[in-house]
């Protein structure tokens, strides 16, 4: 497995889109985060070097999708439109891209089900391996670690198509609220305005497979940075916030805690 000639291949894809977008850019951004934290995450289960590269491609690749679906729709869209994890599954397997990126075939199936499964509710793990179950884990939990890493360091402008002053205005549906502190990922058609969509952020450490991802965000602090970065105008918004910033804080240590036992 050559990781680097997998990069290089990756870069020439690139050069079918847009770079200079947006949307893009970010997408490119966070494939680089999720590879690194894909490594992190391997490298602290203790895993053999073999499936620490294995880790960093899926990473690489798991969302080769998006890509497309931006240039089609130019945003995001809803899975009903385009799901890209089944579009980048499909480029990869069923259009043979995947032979770029790797010569060997004996990885295919954890590839095509680890990113097929990297953007679900949950995993679907009926019929999966060990190890097919293993690296779908770690992609989800590298992929949301990265996404909370982004939206806790980054700038408004890129990471969000609404600004700053116009989510500091708004409220927390009374839904969100409480599947939050009922230690609920935050499903996203259930969501009523932008606070809602920045809790759904932060409820992403309910649905981590390993302890490793957790201590990553403690020990940057990202919690504590998300809650901050939101100067909300609401008083109730405020001490909603607050109570959702000691819950999932809360959560955190008593997860990594349990873990060292």
């Amino acid at each position: 497995m050559d990781f680097d000639k997998a990069k290089l291949v990756f870069k020439d894809y690139l050069k079918n889109y847009d770079l200079n977008d947006k949307k893009t850019k970010s997408k490119i951004v966070h494939t680089y985060g999720v590879v690194e934290l894909s490594e992190y995450i391997a490298k602290d289960l203790g895993l053999d070097n073999e499936n620490i590269e294995l880790a960093k491609l899926i990473a690489l690749l798991h969302d080769i999708g998006r890509f497309e679906e931006i240039r089609r729709y130019d945003n995001f869209v809803d899975k009903q439109i385009f799901d890209h994890a089944n579009f980048g599954a499909k480029i990869l397997f069923e259009d043979g891209m995947i032979r770029d990126f790797i010569e060997d075939d004996k990885y295919d199936s954890i590839i095509k089900k680890a990113i097929v499964n990297h953007s679900k509710y949950a995993i679907e793990e009926e019929g999966l391996s060990e190890q097919e179950l293993l690296h779908s884990k770690i992609i989800r939990d590298s992929d949301k670690t990265d996404n909370i890493r982004r939206r806790a360091i980054s700038g408004f402008e890129d990471i969000s198509d609404t600004s700053e002053s116009i989510i500091a205005t708004q409220t927390i549906t009374d839904k969100i609220f409480k599947d939050f502190m009922e230690h609920k990922t935050i499903v996203k058609n259930e969501r009523k305005t932008f606070v809602d969509r920045w809790i759904s952020y932060i409820s992403f450490i309910f649905d981590y497979n390993f302890s490793s991802g957790l201590e990553y965000i403690k020990e940057k602090d990202y919690i504590n940075m998300l809650v901050d970065k939101i100067d909300f105008q609401n008083e109730e918004t405020r001490n909603g916030m607050e109570q959702i910033r000691e819950c999932a804080n809360e959560y955190i240590m008593e997860k990594i805690f349990k873990s060292l036992k």
